[in-house]
C-alpha cells in the first residue's frame, strides 16, 4: 500500500503536512519467524495529547496495515493498546512486504478537532467517518522469504529458460525479477535440460551458468548506487543475507569477485571436477 501525499478532508497527523505541527506519530514492527509462522511485535507512541485521549476514549486505534504483492495478501491490525502483538503465516508472505501504520477513527464524528491543529484552523470543527485516518507515520519495507532455508539454496534464486528469439545468444540473463532468470538458446536449453536429470551433474551446471551469472552480479552490487535497483528484488536480499552470514563485505572484499561467487554457491568446481573424475572411472 503506497501512501499518496494527497489533501484529506480533515487535519491528519502526518510527516509530510503541517496540519497537526510540533507533534509527532512515530511506530515499530518487529518481525520474528518462526518455522511457519511470522510474529509482529508493534508499537506505537504519540506526543500529541489529543489523539491520545481519542485512543484511550477508544474513540481511535492504532492500526497497521501489511501488503505483499507477490502473495496478494492485504489485511490491517488494530489495537487501542500502543504495544501489541499479531501473527501472520509464513507462507502468506514472500518478497518484499509494505507496512503502513495509522491512527484511525473508530466512530463517526461531526465535531473532530483537537488543540494541536494548525493555528489556521481556528475553531473549526471537522466531520469524520469510521476507519478515517487521522495520523500517519512513515511507511517501511521488509523481507520475507518462505523458503525453508533460502541461505543455503542460492541456486532457488535461479530459473534456467529458453530463449527462441532469432538471434538469441548461447546463455544470458536477466536479473530485473525476483529471480534471476537465465536464458539458454533453443540447442544449450535442450542439452541443459537433459544433463539436470543427473544429480550428479549439479555441480557442473552451477559452475557453467549459476557462477558466470552470480560473478556478473556481484560485480554490479558493489556500487551502492547500482545496488539499489535490485533492493526490491527476492534475489538480492537473498544474496545479502548469505553474503552477511559468510561476514563478506562487498565494499571492502579483497577476494574477487569469482571468489566470492564460488563462496556462496558452495565451490561448485570442485565438485563438478570430482563428478567429471566419476563418469570417467564409471566408463
Amino acid at each position: 500500500m503506497q501512501i499518496n501525499f494527497r489533501q484529506y478532508p480533515h487535519p491528519v497527523l502526518s510527516y509530510f503536512s503541517d496540519d497537526v505541527p510540533d507533534v509527532d506519530f512515530q511506530t515499530a514492527l518487529k518481525p520474528t519467524k518462526t518455522h511457519n509462522t511470522y510474529i509482529f511485535d508493534a508499537s506505537a507512541i504519540t506526543s500529541c495529547d489529543g489523539l491520545r485521549e481519542y485512543v484511550v476514549d477508544r474513540k481511535a486505534k492504532y492500526a497497521f496495515h501489511i501488503e505483499c504483492q507477490s502473495t496478494r495478501y492485504r489485511r490491517m491490525f488494530t489495537s487501542f493498546e500502543d504495544k501489541f502483538s499479531f501473527e501472520i503465516k509464513a507462507d502468506e508472505l514472500n518478497g518484499k512486504v509494505e507496512i503502513c501504520s495509522f491512527i484511525i477513527s473508530t466512530a463517526d464524528n461531526d465535531q473532530y478537532r483537537l488543540e494541536e491543529f494548525h493555528i489556521d484552523y481556528g475553531d473549526h470543527y471537522f466531520s469524520i467517518k469510521k476507519g478515517d485516518i487521522l495520523a500517519i507515520d512513515n511507511e517501511r519495507v521488509f523481507y520475507a522469504d518462505n523458503d525453508i532455508d533460502p541461505l543455503q539454496k542460492i541456486p532457488s534464486i535461479f530459473s534456467v529458460v529458453p530463449n527462441y528469439n532469432d538471434d538469441a545468444l548461447p546463455m544470458d540473463f536477466d536479473a530485473s525479477g525476483n529471480k534471476i532468470v537465465v536464458s539458454l538458446s533453443p540447442e544449450n536449453f535442450e542439452r541443459y535440460k537433459y544433463l539436470s536429470v543427473d544429480q550428479n551433474l549439479q555441480p557442473l551446471l552451477s559452475a557453467l551458468i549459476i557462477v558466470p551469472s552470480l560473478v556478473s552480479l556481484i560485480e554490479s552490487i558493489k556500487g551502492i548506487e547500482d545496488a539499489l535497483e535490485y533492493e526490491d528484488c527476492r534475489w538480492y536480499q537473498v544474496i545479502k543475507q548469505k553474503l552477511k552470514s559468510l561476514n563478506i563485505n562487498l565494499a571492502t572484499a579483497t577476494d574477487s569477485t569469482v571468489i566470492i561467487a564460488h563462496k556462496l554457491i558452495g565451490d561448485p568446481l570442485t565438485h563438478s571436477l570430482a563428478a567429471i573424475e566419476n563418469l570417467e572411472a564409471e566408463d
